[in-house]
């Protein structure tokens, strides 16, 4: 028996264990929101909704992998990465998005 302290568990649930299924996953979730974008957004508003909703997403999915305890040093892929994933694709779209388009997101007008 030894004396090393309590030692957390970090359980595997949330965790895909196969490769491609992984990827599969991943594509799967991170191809619907942009799709989602790309045929419901106009397009003076594309770039703003793709980074709110890519930020949001990457929000959520971090709670989850949080919440179920993901490691997120384990090989391979895991939520975490995802949830980095859209969190980068969302900065990146607010980056590449025109000011005047973000303002008309949220129905505010860029002239008076």
């Amino acid at each position: 028996m030894s004396l090393s302290g309590f030692q957390p568990s970090r359980h595997s649930a949330a965790e895909l264990r196969d490769s491609r299924t992984r990827l599969r996953v991943l594509f799967v979730l991170g191809a619907i929101p942009a799709a989602c974008v790309a045929l419901l957004a106009p397009k003076a508003i594309a770039l703003p909704a793709a980074s709110l909703v890519s930020l949001t997403l990457a929000f959520a999915i971090a709670i989850y992998a949080w919440r179920a305890g993901v490691n997120y040093r384990a090989q391979g892929l895991t939520f975490w990465d995802l949830a980095g994933m859209l969190a980068l694709v969302g900065f990146g779209a607010g980056a590449m998005s025109d000011p005047a388009a973000a303002l008309e997101l949220f129905g505010m007008s860029a002239t008076k």
